[in-house]
């Protein structure tokens, strides 16, 4: 049997769900929020939850690079930022130029020592598939629907997941709580992830060097720290915002 084509109702309803959870989450009290979300949501549909995954866990080979956490925080980060700016353009083929860039395998990945084809290599025809069938339905609703509707349903791509992501509404709060603790402040958190703080390592000295300019990089351009310097950070609960009072 085919797949189920979705009617009217069913993507009114969709969206009419992904603005009350927008709502709930932010997305609509600060400018540009949403255009942030469509833009993670995007590099999440496009790239992220794809067969990039399967060169992400295997191991390195003489061909491939290893694709380590860092320089996948590096990736993410910096396609959301292409991301974000395709959308705020009216060519009305913005989507296929998400495409070439998710796609173009002799552009050295920003902050990373690589291209597409070094770290994808083995991978690289479902990756270009897998690209190429979502930009694809996504410009069939871009050109379905409004372009505020298609924004709130491009941010339905990522929604289920933390909003404290790099563009997301918490990030600058994240960012902030790191360059605290790595100035030695949040005595509740040293306390509370001391051990597993000392198990992760100290932090890189060139992130602790000008700690106003690694606040600066993590909250606009987290690939300009490198993909070694980003592998420290990530998974890491030095990022987590501050708990808020009850």
């Amino acid at each position: 049997m085919g797949e189920q084509q979705l009617t009217d109702g069913d993507i009114q309803r969709a969206l009419k769900w992904a603005r009350l959870h927008l709502t709930e989450l932010g997305f609509f009290k600060t400018q540009d929020a949403l255009r942030w979300a469509a833009a993670y949501g995007l590099v999440r549909s496009v790239w992220r939850n794809g067969p990039i995954e399967n060169a992400h866990a295997s191991r390195p080979t003489s061909r491939r690079k290893a694709l380590h956490d860092g320089t996948m925080f590096a990736r993410n980060t910096w396609l959301t930022r292409q991301a974000f700016d395709i959308l705020g353009s009216d060519d009305q083929f913005r989507l296929y130029e998400l495409e070439d860039l998710v796609l173009d395998r002799n552009l050295v990945w920003p902050g990373c020592e690589g291209t597409l084809t070094d770290f994808g290599w083995g991978f690289l025809g479902d990756i270009k598939k897998h690209a190429k069938q979502r930009i694809d339905t996504l410009a069939h609703f871009e050109q379905e629907l409004s372009p505020d509707d298609f924004l709130v349903f491009a941010s339905a791509l990522g929604l289920g997941v933390r909003d404290d992501h790099y563009g997301m509404p918490r990030w600058p709060a994240c960012v902030e709580a790191a360059v605290c603790r790595l100035r030695g402040e949040d005595e509740e958190f040293w306390h509370a992830e001391g051990d597993w703080m000392t198990r992760i390592g100290p932090a890189p000295a060139a992130v602790t060097a000008d700690l106003e300019e690694t606040r600066e990089r993590l909250l606009e351009s987290p690939w300009e720290l490198g993909a070694e310097n980003l592998g420290w950070f990530a998974w890491n609960p030095i990022l987590r915002p501050h708990r808020t009072p009850a």
